[in-house]
């Protein structure tokens, strides 16, 4: 008879300790088989019991895509009883064009570990029972039991947040077209009242310095001061009309003006010039603000030089790509110190415009071998609109 408990202090028995080592060895694995049993039996109550009550498809498959667990979730989610898609194919809840590629990608994963797309926050449409599609978010994982590979996946329906994404999608386009509109009324209220106002003082000033017939007049001066300075009035004016019409929100709107200007300018003191732009069928849309101080640069170093440069050859070249804007004035004439003080506010004016548009504008000069004016432009959400 073997004892295990006596209350008793009982002398070593070497030949009972040999004996009684391997059995106690077996009753210690039991116990440790028992302990872990009972605590992955917990573990798999509490994920049950999680699982269970979340808001979140929870899915396992095996890697033949069998469904082998699912929760009660992911019957309000896909229309299908629980008891219905356990151990169906996961691919009856894919929209049919998704199924071949859900099968080879699973296939490959299992064969070469390649995954063919991200496992977390995937968005990809889900089928419902009653045919209509289901936008999901979904998150993978992966694990191994009895050597066996099993993947889980939670599907989250995100059809409210598309719809919350689509609403205010529409509200910001509406918001633009209201601005399009107002932006339109405030450029016809400039062009046809301010515009008609300045242009006809202008010109009822020309006509009365006519009639005084004579420079010596104490009001000749003034009166050429007044239409000087409407003259000036109706140019800027011009800009400011185009520059916020939203017809003219383009590239090639941006580009014809600039030529325009280059044309009436040069031409008429005989200055040969190129104008290189890119190709018409490359046209975007450009925000109103860097269309205007684009503009305003180039309509600048145009002036500068027609009247300090002497030059008789000028080159304009613009380049644009998704990131950048670049615009460069290069002419053949006198040159400058561009580290001496200068008189005027051109050059320190189209520095502050190019800082205001986030820019790099390059001054490069040297006397009698011209001036390379260099205007670089990122394009940001702001300035480059969509393409066309």
């Amino acid at each position: 008879m073997i004892e295990f408990f006596k209350r008793e202090t009982a002398q070593s028995d070497e030949a009972l300790l040999e004996m009684m080592t391997p059995i106690g060895a077996e009753i210690g694995q039991l116990l440790v088989r028992k302990q872990n049993e009972q605590a992955l039996r917990e573990s798999e109550t509490r994920f049950r019991t999680l699982a269970d009550t979340a808001s979140d498809a929870i899915i396992t498959i095996d890697q033949h895509s069998k469904i082998i667990y699912i929760n009660q979730a992911a019957e309000n989610i896909f229309g299908h009883p629980v008891a219905e898609m356990l151990g169906a194919d996961l691919t009856m809840l894919m929209p049919e064009y998704l199924r071949h590629v859900h099968r080879a990608g699973l296939g490959r994963y299992v064969e070469t570990g390649h995954k063919h797309i991200g496992w977390s926050a995937v968005e990809l449409p889900g089928l419902h029972k009653d045919g209509h599609e289901v936008p999901l978010e979904l998150s993978f994982g992966e694990f191994t039991k009895n050597e066996r590979r099993y993947f889980t996946g939670i599907a989250r329906d995100i059809t409210e947040r598309k719809r919350a994404d689509e609403a205010l999608r529409a509200a910001r386009e509406e918001r633009f077209r209201e601005l399009e509109r107002v932006r339109k009324r405030i450029a016809t209220d400039l062009h046809d009242d301010i515009g008609s106002a300045l242009t006809q003082i202008s010109i009822l000033s020309e006509v009365v310095h006519r009639r005084i017939g004579t420079d010596d007049s104490p009001v000749a001066e003034p009166l050429a001061l007044i239409a000087d300075s409407s003259r000036e009035l109706v140019d800027s004016m011009s800009d400011i009309v185009w520059a916020i019409n939203p017809q003219k929100d383009h590239l090639n709107d941006l580009l014809g003006r600039m030529r325009r200007f280059a044309a009436d300018m040069l031409t008429a003191r005989s200055i040969e010039f190129q104008f290189l732009t890119p190709d018409a069928e490359k046209d975007v849309q450009l925000g109103a603000n860097i269309r205007r101080e684009v503009f305003l640069i180039f309509k600048e170093s145009i002036n500068n030089l027609v009247k300090h440069s002497g030059c008789s050859r000028v080159e304009v070249r613009f380049q644009i790509d998704e990131e950048t804007l670049e615009l460069t004035v290069s002419d053949n004439g006198n040159g400058f110190d561009t580290s001496a003080e200068s008189d005027g506010h051109g050059l320190t004016s189209m520095k502050e415009r190019a800082e205001g548009l986030g820019a790099d504008i390059a001054i490069v000069s040297e006397a009698a071998l011209g001036t390379t004016i260099t205007l670089n432009v990122p394009l940001g959400a702001n300035s480059l609109v969509s393409k066309s």
